[in-house]
C-alpha cells in the first residue's frame, strides 16, 4: 500500500502526457484495491473529517459511504477512546508510522469491536501533512480466542493453586518450571524461589542421585504416568532442613520440543505416625489380651487353691464327722456315743461356719457385695481399708455424700481401676500414705487418688509394657473417659480418672 501511495504522488507529478496517462492508470489500481480489500480502509483530514470510506470499511462499521463522508471520525470512536487520536496525530507529526494498534471502536448498531489500526500520513506535494489514512481490520474474533486463553490458563492456575497435593512440573534438566501453592506451603519455600532450581533443592542429598536416575528411567520408558503410591515411600526435605516422607505419581508429557515432567506429592507423616501409633496400639492390645488371659489363669488358680486348700478341708472333716455320726447311729448307742454326737456336731458346726467364711470372701473378691448393695462410693471406702489392712498403707478417703449416677456397668469398670491403682501403689510406689477422693463434678464422675511414693517417671507413663495402665485406660475409654497420670520424682504420683455420666445405661 505504501509504495502505490508512493507511485500516485510521483504519477501525479509526471509533466508528461503518458506519464499522466500512467499515474491515472495507478490510481485507478489503486482505488480498486481499496474499494475490495477485506479490511475498512479511511481516509481524514487533520480535523478529523471522513474523505473516504472503503466497501470494506461499511461491512465493518455498518456505515455506508454516503453516511460517513464528510462526517466526523469521531462518530465510530467511544468516548474513552477519543483521546487516543489526539496521540495518533501527535505521532504522525513527528513523522511516525502507526502499526498494529488495538484499540476499540463502535458500529452503527451500537456495538463495541476490537480492531487492529495501522495509520500513514497523507502529505501534499510540498511534503506537509494534510490527514491520514487508515488500515483496520477486526481482531474481536482474536481477542475472543486470546481471552479464552487467559481464561483457560486462570482457570488451570486456579486448580492448580488449590488442590490439595503440592504439585511440581520439571524439564527435562529437573529444573522446576512449575510449583503449586501446596508445594508452597509443603516445602516452606515460595514459588518464585524455587522456580529455576533443580529439583534437588527438595531431596536429602544421600537420595538425589537416585532420584535423578529415577526420572531419566521414566523419561526413557515413554510412559505417561506412574500412579500415586507406585515409586514407594519417599523423603523429601524442607527449606528449613526437616526431612519428611512423601507419596508421589510422576507424569510426562511434550510441550513442542520440550519434554516436562509432572510431580504429584502427598505428605505422608501424620499417615504414617498414625499407622506406628495404630501398630503400637496393637501390639499393646494383643499384650493387654495375654495378660488378662494370664491373670484370669492366675485368679481361676487362686480360687482353685482354696477351693482345694480350705473348702476340701473343712468339707473332708464334716464328712468325716457324718460318717461317724452314721457309724454311731447304726448300733445300739451308749451314753458315752450320745456325748461322742454332740461334740462331733459342735466341730461340725465350726466348720460349716468356717465354710460360709471362706465362700463369702472368695465370693467378695470376685465381686464385693456392697458395690451393689451400697454403690461405688461405699465400695472404694471398703476397699481403701481392706488395702490399708493388706499392705500397711495409711488411706485416706473421702467420698461424694451424694449418690453417683453411674450405671452398673461403669460403677464396675470405676472400682477395677480403682483396685489397679492401689496394687501400682503396693507394687511400686513404696508409698506410706495414699489420699483418695471420689466426687462428681460437671456431669463426670472424677476419682483422683494420690500416694506420697518414690514417683512414676514420665516415660514410664506410656512405655508398651505398662500393661496395668493400658488396662485402666481401656476401661475408662469403654465409658468415655480417660486417665491422667501424673508423678514428681520423690513426691508420689497421682491418678485422675474422669468418667461421664451415661444417664441412659440401664443401672
Amino acid at each position: 500500500m505504501r509504495d502505490l501511495e508512493r507511485q500516485v504522488v510521483e504519477g501525479i507529478r509526471a509533466s508528461s502526457r503518458e506519464d499522466r496517462k500512467q499515474a491515472e492508470w495507478r490510481l485507478c489500481e489503486l482505488a480498486a484495491i481499496i474499494q475490495n480489500s477485506e479490511d475498512a480502509i479511511i481516509s481524514k483530514t487533520l480535523t478529523g473529517i471522513v474523505m473516504s470510506w472503503s466497501v470494506g470499511a461499511r461491512r465493518l462499521f455498518g456505515y455506508r459511504a454516503e453516511e460517513m463522508i464528510g462526517q466526523p471520525i469521531a462518530r465510530i470512536i467511544p468516548e474513552d477512546r477519543l483521546e487516543e487520536e489526539n496521540d495518533i496525530l501527535a505521532r504522525l507529526q513527528r513523522g511516525e508510522r502507526v502499526d498494529h494498534f488495538e484499540t476499540v471502536r463502535r458500529r452503527s448498531d451500537g456495538n463495541l469491536i476490537d480492531v487492529s489500526l495501522t495509520i500513514s500520513p497523507i502529505l501534499d506535494a510540498s511534503g506537509s501533512l494534510i490527514g491520514a489514512s487508515k488500515i483496520a481490520r477486526d481482531i474481536s474474533a482474536q481477542k475472543k480466542v486470546q481471552q479464552g486463553l487467559l481464561d483457560s490458563q486462570a482457570r488451570f492456575q486456579g486448580i492448580i493453586d488449590s488442590a490439595m497435593d503440592a504439585i511440581i512440573s520439571i524439564d527435562e534438566s529437573q529444573r522446576v518450571v512449575l510449583f503449586n501453592a501446596a508445594a508452597e506451603q509443603m516445602f516452606g519455600c515460595a514459588a518464585t524461589e524455587a522456580l529455576g532450581q533443580p529439583l534437588d533443592r527438595f531431596i536429602p542429598t544421600r537420595f538425589r542421585e537416585a532420584h535423578r536416575s529415577h526420572v531419566r528411567n521414566f523419561g526413557a520408558t515413554g510412559a505417561t504416568s506412574r500412579a500415586m503410591g507406585k515409586l514407594n515411600a519417599l523423603t523429601a526435605i524442607r527449606a528449613d532442613g526437616r526431612e519428611f516422607p512423601i507419596e508421589a505419581s510422576i507424569s510426562q508429557t511434550k510441550v513442542g520440543a520440550m519434554k516436562l515432567f509432572t510431580v504429584i506429592l502427598r505428605d505422608i507423616t501424620e499417615r504414617k505416625a498414625a499407622q506406628e501409633a495404630l501398630s503400637r496400639s496393637e501390639e499393646q492390645l494383643r499384650a493387654l489380651a495375654i495378660r488378662l488371659q494370664r491373670a484370669r489363669e492366675e485368679e481361676a488358680s487362686r480360687i482353685a487353691r482354696e477351693l482345694h486348700d480350705q473348702l476340701g478341708r473343712y468339707l473332708t472333716t464334716i464328712k468325716m464327722d457324718v460318717l461317724l455320726i452314721d457309724k454311731i447311729a447304726t448300733r445300739q448307742p451308749r451314753v458315752e456315743d450320745i456325748h461322742a454326737i454332740g461334740e462331733k456336731a459342735r466341730m461340725m458346726l465350726e466348720a460349716i461356719d468356717e465354710t460360709v467364711q471362706v465362700v463369702r470372701k472368695i465370693a467378695t473378691e470376685l465381686r464385693p457385695g456392697i458395690l451393689d448393695d451400697l454403690g461405688l462410693a461405699a465400695a472404694v471406702e471398703w476397699q481403701a481399708k481392706e488395702f490399708e489392712r493388706r499392705a500397711g498403707v495409711v488411706s485416706v478417703v473421702r467420698v461424694a455424700e451424694e449418690e453417683l449416677d453411674l450405671s452398673r456397668e461403669q460403677a464396675t469398670a470405676f472400682f477395677r481401676i480403682f483396685q489397679e491403682i492401689l496394687t501400682n501403689v503396693a507394687r511400686h510406689a513404696k508409698a506410706e500414705r495414699v489420699w483418695v477422693n471420689l466426687e462428681s463434678h460437671k456431669g463426670m464422675v472424677v476419682l483422683e487418688v494420690e500416694d506420697d511414693g518414690v514417683g512414676i517417671a514420665s516415660d514410664a507413663v506410656s512405655q508398651p509394657q505398662a500393661l496395668g495402665l493400658l488396662g485402666m485406660r481401656e476401661r475408662a475409654a469403654i465409658f468415655g473417659g480417660h486417665i491422667e497420670i501424673s508423678g514428681i520424682h520423690g513426691k508420689g504420683t497421682t491418678v485422675i480418672v474422669r468418667m461421664p455420666i451415661n444417664e441412659n445405661s440401664a443401672r
